[in-house]
């Protein structure tokens, strides 16, 4: 008589196998909800678009403004642009990076409330510097609001300093919302 145990090893077999392959799909593609087909070129962009990425390129919660909200105007508009959203970040990213943001005609810098994005608040005051040297537009949203109580200081402290530095520079466009900064870029670029 047949051990009653061994008729369930195939198909557990068979079950460990579609689960390892449903697995090794998922991390194959871009899980993160954020469309992830868009052209990205060094040569022309007219825009490059910092700020808040929170997480992995595959995490399921990273932010997607770039893609979601920008990007889609900027197609509409005709306006070429550098995401800087890369799977598997290198050196030669950071290298891609710097020549995009050096000779981009517009920057558009966002830190949304959704992650505490350090990163992109020590790099605002460095990426506006370097703008306004190269007579770039720089269009800045910068949430005030924050569940960390240390990025929301930051925020805070970037805010403070940049806002009165809008006034005297009519390339410094600093706004309250996604919205404004897409109407930014719709008055800069609409003909």
């Amino acid at each position: 008589m047949k051990n009653p145990r061994l008729r369930w090893v195939i198909p557990l077999l068979l079950l460990s196998v579609l689960v390892l392959f449903i697995i090794n799909h998922l991390k194959s593609r871009d899980i993160s909800g954020c469309p992830s087909d868009f052209t990205n070129s060094t040569d022309n962009a007219q825009a490059f678009l910092m700020g808040t990425i929170g997480g992995d390129y595959s995490d399921p919660n990273r932010d997607c403004w770039r893609e979601q909200v920008i990007q889609p105007v900027l197609d509409e508009l005709g306006v070429t642009y550098y995401n800087p959203v890369v799977e598997n970040w290198s050196e030669e990213n950071a290298r891609e990076e710097a020549e995009a943001i050096a000779n981009a005609e517009t920057i558009v810098l966002v830190i949304t409330e959704s992650h505490n994005s350090f990163g992109s608040l020590a790099e605002s005051g460095w990426a506006v510097l370097s703008a306004v040297q190269r007579n770039q537009t720089v269009i800045v949203y910068i949430a005030d609001e924050s569940d960390n109580a240390d990025s929301l200081r930051a925020r805070q402290i970037v805010l403070s300093q940049m806002i009165p530095l809008a006034s005297s520079i009519d390339a410094l466009i600093v706004t309250e919302s996604l919205v404004e900064v897409t109407d930014a870029l719709i008055d800069l670029y609409h003909e």
